[in-house]
């Protein structure tokens, strides 16, 4: 689930279409607890269910892609 691989297919045929915290931890290489302070900071956007939170590519891909490059002297 990175920002250039489109998401696999699920069973039903349809490309994934939200995403939960845990894989989007996983997707980005932080734990769990970094993506929800990102989310209520609002680095992260995402979708509301309910009381559940969920994440769009296009969410994932504006966080990517709004970080800054930082070169490590």
């Amino acid at each position: 689930m990175s920002a250039t691989t489109p998401p696999a297919p699920t069973t039903s045929g349809l490309p994934r279409a939200l995403f939960t915290a845990e894989e989007v931890a996983d997707a980005i290489a932080v734990s769990e607890a970094t993506v929800r302070q990102l989310t209520c900071s609002g680095d992260l956007p995402c979708r509301r269910i309910g009381r559940l939170v969920r994440y769009a590519q296009a969410d994932i891909d504006y966080f990517i892609h709004g970080r800054q490059d930082h070169t490590f002297r």
